[in-house]
């Protein structure tokens, strides 16, 4: 199977290659902000369409990062949230162009491994950030060597696992799924001629 990550364009004078995956993850987020511009433009006391829907999605995210991490955790809902609708648009943008997929004109930003190492690493830097900040320095360094001193490289090791094991999971999860579709695709006018040809 192909990787469909291919240059687009380059910007000029710097030679930096801008792949199909970046411009997908451009228009990811260029639907989350107008999204959001939009649905906060005019607010109201009483919600009404978009901003009825911004509110709902929100109120979800803060309380599913609440039910896992507390009320401190809802702090890490604008985070926890970007990156959500991020990976939901992309991935299901990425569905909808499906047939200039093939193409190599677009491709969803999680099929090139490099968008879910990235996302890894932001959340670890998090992860670590905030266990400093509520735990202090010290405490956080205390928390390596427990529950006993001889687990500190493994409890360290997991800050390298954690991320790279979900990365993959996220990479093969979004691959697999593309994979399945294309074979559809390929042998939809196979088996269903009459469906294909509309």
């Amino acid at each position: 199977m192909e990787n469909h990550v291919n240059v687009v364009w380059e910007i000029p004078y710097f030679d930096i290659p801008i792949t199909n995956v970046v411009v997908m993850s451009w228009i990811a987020m260029i639907v989350i902000i107008l999204w959001a511009l939009i649905a906060t433009r005019k607010m109201k006391l009483v919600p009404t369409g978009l901003q009825n829907t911004a509110e709902i999605v929100v109120e979800t995210i803060t309380n599913f990062t609440a039910s896992f991490l507390g009320e401190r955790g809802k702090s890490f809902a604008p985070y926890v949230g970007s990156v959500a609708l991020f990976l939901a648009i992309a991935n299901t943008l990425g569905a909808l162009f499906m047939s200039t997929l093939s193409d190599g004109l677009i491709a969803p930003p999680t099929r090139d491994f490099a968008i879910p190492v990235a996302l890894a690493g932001m959340t670890i830097i998090i992860v670590v950030a905030a266990g400093i900040y509520y735990k202090g320095l010290k405490g956080f360094i205390k928390r390596l060597f427990s529950p006993i001193p001889f687990l500190f490289p493994f409890n360290l090791l997991e800050f390298i696992t954690k991320p790279l094991s979900l990365s993959m999971r996220l990479f093969g999860n979004i691959l697999g799924a593309y994979i399945l579709m294309e074979l559809l695709f390929a042998n939809l006018p196979w088996a269903v001629p009459s469906i294909a040809c509309l």
